[in-house]
């Protein structure tokens, strides 16, 4: 049986005065995602730990199956997809350009230098060191003021930490060796701090930095850095479950992460194109991914994200149609929480899940919200998620029996014969 598992970016969320205490999703009308829960099983995910706020990233890391001890950073991620070759020797960071100002340290005044040109990104990009103390230094461009810092030498360390605070009204951290104190670590840090000094005079008599202070604009004067990472080694998506699958989406995340876990990616134009592509295609395992209930509570207006939510409950009536005659096993979860309002990115509440298919328990639920669901018969966490897949899907190995030279959690589909 294929499974297609639709995820909603951000999906859950907080209750809020304006939506009456209610969340987005309990608020919006969502006749499809109800049907769903009335003919499934439903409960609460816990995507690692309670009260632990996840990026995308990561989350799907561990939703695909994966320890977290293997996360390999999302500089790789960022990396992959754009399709930066990923070699050993080798540390990514993910950077963005930034206005700083000298204020007992260097003080954040934009975490992201707004209205930058191809042309200026070219330019700052011709004026960024290449070599530090025998460690080599290349940029690479993602999108926007986004961008890829790959570091190559011997004895680095990805075990170093961010100069990006991640929140504004900060200011520049120094890098520092992360939760290590090797020779490798600490000279990878010494190297970097040093690159971004450079980089900093560098860019302040930046012709173009000279040209936006005389108009008025925001300057770009420095490249801040996070989440460092090097080459992993992990197994494929299919090694690991014995699945052939995809990712069904439209952002250069996705298609990251498809690469690292070695998936196909399918772009789609809208969403509900993108219903149509999970649907039509032989693969046994699709992931179907939205990132507008995300980016809608990004927007701190609660009332954004309802919407953003009625819209995808009008595009899945094919992937409810689908579920209900048991032609597939439709999942339908969040990746984290991302409340509406207030001051966090993300947070660490569980996000509502349900089963539906062939196999399901179903149970009392008839909608499909955070408080509904936990109601529910399910209490998971999101690395139980594709073991739960094989199961339903009939596909899961009998826990003790040895198919072949290591422990495999599928029915193999092929033997090496005696």
């Amino acid at each position: 049986m294929k499974t297609v598992l639709l995820l909603l970016d951000g999906l859950g969320d907080r209750p809020h005065k304006e939506l009456n205490g209610k969340t987005p999703l309990e608020y919006a009308n969502t006749p499809n995602l109800d049907r769903l829960a009335n003919a499934g099983e439903t409960g609460i995910m816990i995507p690692w730990k309670q009260g632990t706020p996840l990026g995308t990233e990561v989350a799907h890391f561990i939703l695909f199956g994966y320890d977290m001890k293997e996360f390999p950073g999302r500089g790789i991620i960022n990396a992959l997809s754009r399709d930066v070759p990923i070699e050993k020797n080798s540390v990514y960071l993910c950077t963005t350009w930034s206005w700083v100002e000298e204020n007992y340290g260097l003080s954040i005044r934009q975490r992201w230098t707004e209205g930058l040109s191809p042309a200026e990104i070219n330019e700052l990009r011709n004026s960024l060191p290449q070599m530090i103390n025998g460690v080599r230094f290349e940029w690479e461009q993602s999108y926007d003021c986004h961008g890829v810092l790959r570091i190559t030498g011997d004895a680095i360390s990805s075990r170093i930490s961010d100069s990006d605070p991640f929140y504004d009204d900060s200011y520049v951290m120094k890098v520092e060796p992360y939760e290590s104190d090797t020779i490798a670590s600490i000279r990878t840090a010494d190297a970097v701090n040093i690159y971004l000094k450079t980089v900093y005079e560098s860019l302040r008599s930046s012709p173009v930095n000279v040209k936006r202070k005389q108009d008025g604009k925001p300057l770009a004067n420095f490249l801040l850095t996070k989440w460092a990472g090097e080459k992993p080694d992990i197994p494929s998506f299919e090694e690991k479950h014995g699945m052939k699958s995809c990712i069904v989406g439209n952002g250069l995340l996705m298609y990251g992460i498809a690469q690292l876990h070695g998936m196909d990616f399918i772009r789609y134009k809208d969403f509900k194109d993108g219903v149509k592509l999970a649907l039509d295609n032989e693969y046994d395992f699709v992931h179907l991914h939205t990132k507008k209930t995300d980016e809608a509570a990004h927007t701190k207006i609660p009332m954004n994200k309802v919407k953003v939510i009625e819209e995808i409950d009008s595009a899945v009536e094919d992937l409810v149609n689908s579920a209900l005659h048991e032609k597939i096993l439709l999942i339908v979860t969040g990746d984290h929480t991302t409340p509406s309002s207030g001051s966090l990115i993300h947070s660490g509440e569980p996000v509502p899940i349900m089963f539906i298919g062939k196999n399901v328990r179903v149970d009392d639920v008839t909608a499909f919200g955070e408080r509904s669901c936990t109601k529910g018969s399910i209490r998971m966490y999101g690395s139980d998620l594709m073991q739960m897949i094989l199961n339903l899907t009939d596909r899961a190995q009998f826990y003790n029996f040895r198919a072949g030279s290591k422990r495999l959690n599928h029915i193999p589909k092929s033997i090496n014969k005696f």
